[in-house]
């Protein structure tokens, strides 16, 4: 809005020095109490557009109706941070850059009230995940890092007919040796824009890197550690047998994550999966049997002598919509623009 300078009022009213006053107080009020109303109708809309629902079909064969997902729960997961080049996971000084590898399954979806809908067990959902980073900001034994780009940056959730992915030796969370016939439902690439984590170490004190149920790494200890994460994947890849409605243009999927240490809710993974669908080494061996990583890249102490870092993650992710917001005045035209935009849906489970 165009301002109205304060001396031509003075010089172009007969009013009173106190009534001169109080025609400004005025004015600005109006002026602040427009602006308010603007920015509030352009917050609301923001907050509308947060998060989506999205229509899932859950065992992608079509044998029961869609559901429509907000928020994906995910089961305890984990996570690698690997130094790139001569960057240290111990000293972690300004402009380090590591490259990150994650994985987790799907513990359950949720409508967009936030009710839980339960899936089969084990969860036939996971993802992979990696990207890189780089310390932005170190004090004492606390670290902030931001999302880049570069390196080996992917995001890819699979659904698996016959589940088999298995925490401790981070084997089945995709295509691999145990788990030929996972299918590709979504796939994308992480935003280097945005994202940023957070690590503070708690307790440099070792004890017990695995303190969930039985030790399954007895040689190997970790500090404790907590800490907190966001992440943005940019979707360029949807199968319709599992998402039957498809995804609007510039629609996401938003990540937090808490970070922790020791492993107290799953195991620490043996092996991850690179941007190759390849394995690569995490803790390395372990007491479980089965197919397992050879080396431990974590040192005898995860976090203190090791190249590699480990972290237990706990994620919830949302469908977000990465579009800006438009202008004030074109509010009201995006209202109708959106109602001639809707179309029939699939039958939907009742009450989501």
């Amino acid at each position: 809005m165009q301002q109205i300078p304060v001396m031509w009022l003075i010089e172009q009213t007969s009013l009173s020095a106190g009534a001169k006053l109080a025609e400004l107080q005025s004015i600005r009020k109006r002026e602040m109490k427009r602006q308010h109303e603007l920015l509030s109708a352009t917050l609301l809309l923001m907050l509308a557009g947060a998060a989506h629902a999205i229509a899932v079909d859950p065992d992608g064969a079509g044998l029961g109706p869609a559901v429509d997902v907000r928020r994906l729960g995910w089961a305890p997961g984990n996570s690698l941070i690997t130094p790139v080049g001569s960057a240290s996971i111990f000293t972690h000084p300004l402009g380090d850059v590591f490259q990150r590898y994650t994985h987790a399954s799907l513990a359950r979806f949720e409508d967009s009230k936030g009710v839980s809908i339960g899936i089969s067990s084990p969860s036939p959902w996971t993802f992979i995940a990696g990207y890189r980073e780089q310390v932005v900001s170190t004090v004492g034994n606390s670290v902030v890092l931001d999302t880049i780009g570069g390196g080996e940056n992917f995001f890819r959730l699979y659904f698996d007919p016959t589940p088999n992915a298995n925490s401790g030796n981070g084997t089945g969370y995709g295509p691999d040796a145990t788990n030929p016939d996972a299918g590709l439902a979504l796939s994308g690439t992480i935003d280097a824009s945005i994202g940023q984590t957070a690590i503070s170490a708690l307790r440099v004190q070792p004890g017990n890197l695995d303190t969930s149920g039985s030790d399954n790494y007895p040689e190997v200890d970790s500090i404790a550690a907590r800490g907190n994460g966001t992440l943005a994947v940019i979707i360029n890849h949807v199968d319709m047998a599992y998402f039957p409605e498809g995804f609007n243009p510039g629609l996401g999927l938003h990540f937090q994550t808490v970070l922790d240490l020791p492993f107290s809710r799953t195991d620490p993974s043996s092996c991850f999966k690179n941007g190759a669908n390849m394995l690569i080494d995490g803790v390395g061996p372990n007491t479980l049997g089965g197919r397992e990583c050879d080396a431990n890249t974590v040192g005898n102490i995860n976090g203190i002598d090791g190249t590699n870092l480990m972290l237990m993650t706990d994620s919830s992710s949302s469908f977000t919509q990465a579009a800006s917001v438009p202008e004030p005045a074109s509010l009201a035209l995006l209202g109708v623009g959106l109602a001639a935009m809707v179309r029939p849906r699939r039958s939907r489970k009742a009450g989501h």
